[in-house]
């Protein structure tokens, strides 16, 4: 939502992620150094949020209100909350790209690689 060129979505966005870090360091694992270096550590336990179908705008799809122990978005938590508040006058712009050619020859090899060891009979190369 940080992306979007719509400047009310974005706000919405930034609403909820200044809201999130304001109630995880009003938190008491927050206010510990121990406990906050072992937060980090902890996997959480991903929970598929009821969708909405119907939606019309992608902030619609979920109602974030209702997910407990919703987190930030990882790729923002380095983020200071100047940075992330600057977002209401420009989209979010992530400086790694998760999808390019290079992916996609890799992801064609280790597809292949796979085919040859999966199974109950492996092909010899």
């Amino acid at each position: 939502m940080l992306a979007e060129d719509d400047e009310n979505i974005r706000r919405r966005a930034v609403d909820k992620i200044l809201e999130l870090r304001s109630e995880a360091s009003a938190t008491t694992y927050m206010e510990s150094p121990t406990l906050e270096s072992s937060r980090k550590d902890v996997v959480q336990q991903f929970k598929v949020p009821k969708i909405n179908v119907e939606s019309t705008y992608l902030y619609e799809l979920t109602n974030l209100d209702s997910i407990k122990d919703i987190s930030q978005p990882p790729a923002l938590m380095e983020l200071d909350d100047t940075s992330i508040a600057q977002m209401l006058t420009k989209p979010l712009v992530l400086q790694h790209p998760c999808h390019n050619q290079a992916v996609e020859r890799h992801v064609k090899l280790v597809t292949e690689a796979a085919s040859v060891v999966t199974g109950y009979e492996r092909e010899m190369a």
